[in-house]
């Protein structure tokens, strides 16, 4: 894919002492000889954040195809649960929550799924985020997803955006969006993430990102307005 590399992390990215490791100032000459603030392929490595290398079984996994999940009517109120894997009953709908990322600078964080994601796979997103499980909120299923997807044990001041209705690869369903400002740098999980960093939102609103999770197109544009 041809994509641009994240820029350069800006002063003010991140709280003092959490800039992450081996970033630049916005004012300094990448090492490959580029002008500042021009772009480059997607480079996990130098300019983003590589998948965290740590052994098996230190990340929760996705999902499995036996969890849980609550499943709602047109109105958002619980009426049933079921396996994951099973599909909600007819007339009813999943819960998804989600959370847009963003850093002290104003960059949002765009990562690439991996080549064997179940829906989308090797597309670009904004969204982080999964399934509500049964009995549990948006937001704690939010809070969750971070954990799990890129390392954060916590996120102090996650805020509720919007909730809408759309029809995704698993049928219909209810997606909460969340937003945040990160005060840490991530550590995705290599099973969900295979490239991530923080990006001028104009840059994925204007295509320089593609192809992109639809849902995360959305998200830009209600959240990013130009």
């Amino acid at each position: 894919m041809n994509a641009p590399a994240p820029d350069a992390f800006p002063s003010g990215a991140f709280p003092s002492g959490a800039r992450p490791s081996g970033a630049r100032p916005s004012d300094a000459r990448p090492s490959d000889g580029r002008a500042p603030g021009t772009h480059a392929p997607e480079s996990p490595a130098s300019e983003g954040y590589a998948p965290d290398s740590r052994g098996p079984g230190t990340f929760a996994s996705e999902g499995s195809p036996s969890e849980r999940v609550d499943y709602v009517d047109p109105r958002d109120r619980v009426v049933s649960q079921g396996g994951r894997a099973a599909g909600p009953p007819a007339g009813l709908l999943r819960r998804y929550a989600a959370t847009v990322c963003t850093d002290h600078a104003g960059r949002v964080l765009l990562y690439r799924r991996t080549a064997s994601a179940p829906a989308y796979p090797d597309h670009y997103d904004v969204l982080i985020g999964g399934a509500v499980r049964t009995g549990e909120a948006y937001r704690a299923a939010a809070l969750r997803e971070l954990r799990e997807e890129l390392g954060w044990e916590r996120a102090p001041g996650l805020t509720e955006a919007y909730r809408i209705r759309i029809d995704d690869p698993h049928g219909a369903c209810f997606l909460t969006v969340h937003h945040w400002v990160a005060d840490r740098a991530p550590r995705p999980d290599p099973r969900e993430v295979a490239w991530c960093g923080f990006v001028a939102p104009l840059t994925v609103l204007t295509g320089g990102y593609t192809p992109l999770v639809p849902a995360g197109a959305e998200a830009v544009r209600r959240l990013f307005p130009h």
